[in-house]
């Protein structure tokens, strides 16, 4: 068995653009890996297979796919296919998840970039790491920066990549949604609400204010969110005297503080209301062997 594994991420600032003639949207967002990780084990099979555990309630394990709809297998087949494969090894990949399910975490894409480098290595295929990245282009467009990890400018659909200073250490509160939110219908809602897209900035201003965390919690998507799960502006506002930002498409709410002590009482408040949590921290760390 090989293992690798990948983070989950948050988008510190994320525009959005009009939808482009190939179907996808330009962005500039600010990705940030965070220390919560998804770790996948690779081994040979006679049928592609997905089983999944994890530090998730039970309810999040289950959406997880299990067949070959899975991130997991359509990495691998990527990969196969980019090598020039003739006859694929079909593979089963045990999953371990820290990371929240259709939250807008890139949970899914962890999981796509740690098979791919379990694979080269299961593999024997000796591509390096831009070669990797372009095979996770192909899959998803959070795949790419879950190789890198760290801090990152993520450019047109996300997948062209500029390596950032890395943040002072970040405390993180996450408020996990018992319900998933489909990127598509954010997106579809955005086109809707903004047929005109909503880059106001260039991705020079973005980044000069990133590193004094100016400009953090920026995200076209809030409000395409919202107009399909009005309870989230609540959520943004539970912590009286800061307010929790949507990362990706959502439908998870963060906070983040460099102030550990801070962030234990926003996560102890949230758990008393009953939500769903997860502390953590930024990390400058991508995806791993091992």
């Amino acid at each position: 068995m090989i293992y690798a594994s990948a983070p989950g991420k948050l988008n510190l600032f994320f525009e959005v653009g009009a939808l482009r003639a190939d179907g996808y949207h330009p962005v500039i967002s600010i990705y940030q890996s965070l220390a919560i990780r998804q770790r996948v084990g690779v081994e040979a099979s006679d049928r592609w297979e997905v089983s999944t555990t994890g530090n998730l309630p039970k309810q999040q394990l289950d959406r997880v796919p299990t067949d070959e709809s899975n991130l997991c297998v359509i990495a691998a087949k990527e990969l196969a296919k980019y090598v020039g494969m003739q006859s694929v090894q079909p593979m089963k990949f045990f999953t371990h998840k820290e990371v929240p399910v259709a939250a807008g975490l890139a949970g899914g894409s962890a999981d796509a970039a740690a098979s791919l480098l379990a694979l080269n290595q299961a593999w024997n295929l000796g591509l390096d790491f831009q070669q990797l990245t372009e095979v996770a282009s192909k899959v998803g467009s959070d795949v790419p920066f879950s190789l890198l990890g760290g801090t990152a400018l993520g450019l047109d659909t996300g997948i062209q990549l500029q390596k950032l200073e890395n943040l002072p250490l970040q405390h993180v509160v996450l408020l996990v949604s018992p319900i998933g939110l489909s990127t598509r219908e954010v997106f579809l809602a955005f086109d809707q609400m903004f047929p005109a897209g909503d880059i106001n900035q260039s991705a020079e201003m973005v980044v000069a204010g990133i590193g004094a965390m100016q400009r953090v919690g920026k995200n076209s998507l809030l409000q395409p969110a919202l107009s399909l799960r009005e309870e989230l502006k609540e959520y943004q506002h539970l912590i009286e005297g800061t307010t929790g930002y949507l990362s990706g498409s959502g439908p998870t709410i963060y906070f983040i503080t460099e102030d550990k002590d801070q962030a234990t009482a926003w996560n102890q408040k949230l758990s008393s209301l009953g939500h769903f949590t997860i502390m953590t921290t930024t990390s400058p760390t991508g995806a791993l062997l091992g």
